[in-house]
């Protein structure tokens, strides 16, 4: 099946008074249609920037994409004019900060039938008609009472909500939700992402997740991409990298996850923190907290390469990925 999205070794760079700072390195990854990616990582690795450069939001003049490509549906997302007139109709996002992108002033039943005028010169009664039949799917109780609320009238869940309405408004063929779950509490987080797991089946669209909570997406995904200092360090099948890690960060994220009912006494956390990006280390990038780091490390920076004895669509960035494997399982 030929992949919706195509991304290959994109580069997105930030001028800086400090300096220039590349915020992703030659990220390479595929969605296919109706598939689940989740893009994985600390803060700092380049997921939510990767997300703005398909979105064709990059902030400008600071941000600019150097190299690489980008592709919806055979298209160049990264020919002029082409992301803004793809976006909303095909490709929509949920931004991580629901409080921050609506609009404070204006009641959500008006901000969710804005789409609908714009884009499909609805009426305002139809377009209230429709923005309460989408918050009706999504799950907002007494939807025809809470048309005239303002945002500020609603929790941080009920927030969410209104945004993935509004983001599904005009049926898009893929969405990406970025941080769709963070400071909402462990029940919401759950009754959010079953709803983007149902709308998803209901509509047929792709779904990229982009999150630091690699248990949030485990029951959800198809693949994982797992991003540091803006690259991509292991791709594949979720389940095959969650029980066959193959990369130190990701065994790392792992041992940092609490199991409910499990058997994991002590949380391992990652020694360290995430390098400085005006100032990587040679080589590999995750160096200076890796314990399996050798000469070669230092020297080179490991390619994404398929894991010995795994799947080929496994792979890792990793000089010594048979210690990984070993040691993590």
């Amino acid at each position: 099946m030929s992949a919706l999205l195509s991304v290959r070794d994109l580069r997105v760079e930030f001028a800086t008074s400090a300096g220039t700072v590349t915020a992703v390195d030659g990220a390479s990854f595929e969605v296919a249609p109706g598939e689940t990616v989740a893009l994985l990582g600390e803060s700092g690795s380049g997921k939510s920037v990767t997300a703005q450069a398909v979105m064709g939001i990059v902030p400008k003049p600071a941000g600019r994409i150097t190299d690489g490509s980008i592709e919806y549906d055979g298209r160049d997302l990264l020919a002029p004019g082409t992301a803004k007139g793809l976006r909303g109709r095909e490709i929509a996002m949920v931004f991580q900060d629901p409080l921050s992108s609506l609009n404070p002033v204006f009641r959500v039943g008006a901000q969710i039938g804005e789409m609908f005028r714009r884009h499909r010169g609805a009426s305002r009664k139809e377009a209230r008609a429709a923005a309460l039949e989408l918050m009706q799917r999504v799950g907002i109780p007494a939807a025809s009472k809470r048309l005239d609320d303002y945002p500020h009238q609603f929790s941080g869940g009920m927030r969410q909500r209104v945004m993935i309405a509004m983001a599904l408004a005009l049926s898009p063929r893929l969405l990406i939700a970025d941080e769709p779950t963070t400071a909402l509490d462990v029940t919401v987080q759950a009754q959010i992402m079953d709803l983007l797991s149902r709308l998803q089946a209901e509509e047929g669209m792709s779904l990229v997740l982009i999150t630091h909570d690699l248990g949030v997406v485990a029951d959800v995904a198809d693949r994982v991409v797992l991003m540091y200092a803006g690259r991509v360090v292991e791709t594949g099948p979720i389940r095959e990298v969650y029980e066959h890690s193959g990369h130190p960060y990701t065994a790392g994220l792992m041992g940092s996850v609490p199991i409910l009912g499990g058997e994991r006494e002590r949380l391992t956390p990652i020694q360290g923190a995430p390098p400085d990006l005006l100032d990587l280390p040679s080589g590999c990038s995750f160096r200076p907290r890796c314990r399996y780091a050798d000469t070669l490390c230092a020297e080179e920076e490991p390619a994404l390469l398929a894991l010995p004895g795994r799947p080929d669509l496994h792979r890792a960035a990793c000089h010594h990925p048979e210690g990984v494997l070993t040691d993590a399982h």
